[in-house]
């Protein structure tokens, strides 16, 4: 049976009770009936290693759900994507620079007329980065200059890091050994101090960017002048004209007391392009970008208003997006984000309506993409509340929003709402009822109630016309 990562995906809704039906893993993953039939089977046949026959899906879909150890089961079946093996030999590349034929055909289980095809693919992406193969008898060697192989190494990390829940094992493991990040309790308290100085809301994502970043740009040599050898003045050479005296410094301070301090001075102008994806401080993005987001607009007001077109935000909200959809696309990443919400009871409304209209202008959209942006341009109502929301992988930005949704949907008011990783300290000050949450994660060593609500999608039945 051939098991790969959507497989794994659709397994994980339906160990979250999020899924009842064909209809509902069709509108989650925007997949035919017909398809989402066959990915069931296989599911099921892994599991119990026979067919579903004439069973209703609702009846398989129930049987999977308790199967116990299933993802185990799956794991250990899983088989990488024809992308995945693509960008598997490309990690090879990049992290051993020399490769021989005769173990990728092994350990990939390929025929060398489907290597040559894998090569031109790989060859086609490495154009874009100023990369080369060298191809011989002897093997696979990747041609480039340092800079560039670091620049690539940023964008696959991302990439597989972003991936990494439904990814094989075996890459899972060597990606952590690659990154060479020997405390991440440390990063990430370096990470949680660097949002809240640019004011990120891109959560997840922007995390990720700051761990590969890391591990693609941080010194390797100590010939190289790095961030602890520069002042604050010779650092104002290197920002963009754009960043003011106060934000450059509070970025200068991070850098200079955390371990980004190793990062080589000739790579800064890559750190900042960084800091401007996550949360643009100017309206730098190219051409394309742009258009695709003006186009966008018509999309957006028809479903949520036309005060849309009024929103002086709009295009520093949706370009991040935009941009990371041309991502998705360019280094084929299988995002999956929406799997960590609480998703349920969202047929009855227009947002898969939307999110295909949307896909139309950009392909890699998803509804994920949709409902933030959706809380994102929502008009906030102030009422008296009470209990806490925690959230863990949620844009700040759109959580009052979120907030007055639960209160519509679940009659529950919030008296306070933060990142889990400010739980303890605020658990320190203040006593709780209930914790409210509509991610899927545990909080633990507490007597507090915790209420695990599903996302409160948002009523599109009626669609503003223009």
């Amino acid at each position: 049976m051939y098991i790969n990562s959507k497989h794994l995906q659709i397994l994980k809704t339906i160990k979250n009770n999020q899924v009842s039906n064909i209809k509902d893993i069709s509108d989650i993953f925007l997949l035919s009936n017909q398809h989402a039939k066959l990915y069931l089977e296989d599911i099921y046949c892994e599991l119990f290693k026979t067919s579903s026959c004439n069973l209703k899906s609702e009846i398989t879909i129930n049987k999977i759900k308790y199967f116990s150890n299933a993802k185990n089961i799956l794991k250990n079946s899983q088989q990488l994507t024809k992308n995945q093996k693509i960008f598997y030999l490309i990690f090879r590349l990049i992290k051993d620079k020399h490769i021989k034929l005769s173990h990728v055909c092994e350990e990939l289980n390929l025929t060398k007329r489907n290597l040559n095809n894998y090569l031109k693919n790989i060859s086609t992406i490495f154009s874009l980065y100023n990369l080369k193969l060298n191809i011989s008898n002897k093997g696979i060697m990747l041609i480039g200059t340092p800079y560039s192989i670091k620049k690539f190494k940023f964008l696959l990390m991302f990439k597989m890091l972003v991936e990494k829940e439904f990814l094989s094992r075996q890459l899972r493991n060597e990606i952590v050994h690659f990154m060479k990040i020997n405390d991440f309790s440390t990063f990430k308290n370096n990470l949680s101090k660097f949002f809240k100085i640019i004011n990120c809301d891109f959560i997840k994502h922007s995390e990720i960017s700051l761990f590969a970043f890391y591990s693609s740009f941080i010194n390797s040599s100590k010939k190289q002048q790095t961030v602890a050898d520069i002042s604050f003045n010779k650092f104002l050479i290197y920002r963009p004209q754009y960043y003011d005296y106060d934000f450059s410094y509070k970025i200068f301070n991070f850098l200079k007391s955390t371990i980004f301090k190793n990062i080589p001075t000739i790579y800064l102008n890559d750190f900042f392009n960084m800091i401007d994806s996550l949360n643009p401080t100017k309206d730098h993005f190219d051409k394309t970008v742009r258009t695709k987001s003006n186009e966008l607009r018509d999309i957006f007001a028809k479903y949520l208003g036309s005060h849309i077109y009024t929103n002086t935000n709009f295009f520093r909200i949706v370009n991040p997006w935009v941009n990371y959809s041309y991502l998705k696309i360019l280094f084929y990443i299988d995002d999956s984000s929406f799997l960590d919400l609480n998703l349920n009871y969202f047929i009855d409304s227009n947002i898969c309506n939307m999110t295909q209209e949307i896909k139309k202008i950009l392909p890699s959209f998803t509804f994920f993409e949709s409902i933030f942006l959706w809380y994102y341009f929502s008009e906030n109502e102030n009422k008296e509340i009470k209990n806490i929301f925690i959230f863990k992988n949620l844009p700040a930005t759109i959580i009052p929003s979120l907030i007055n949704e639960i209160y519509k949907k679940h009659n529950i008011k919030i008296i306070a709402y933060m990142n889990l990783k400010e739980f303890k300290q605020y658990k320190k000050f203040n006593s709780i009822d209930t914790i409210i949450t509509v991610e899927n994660f545990k909080i633990y060593n507490n007597n507090i109630p915790i209420k695990n609500l599903f996302f409160p999608i948002p009523n599109f039945k009626k669609v503003v016309s223009i």
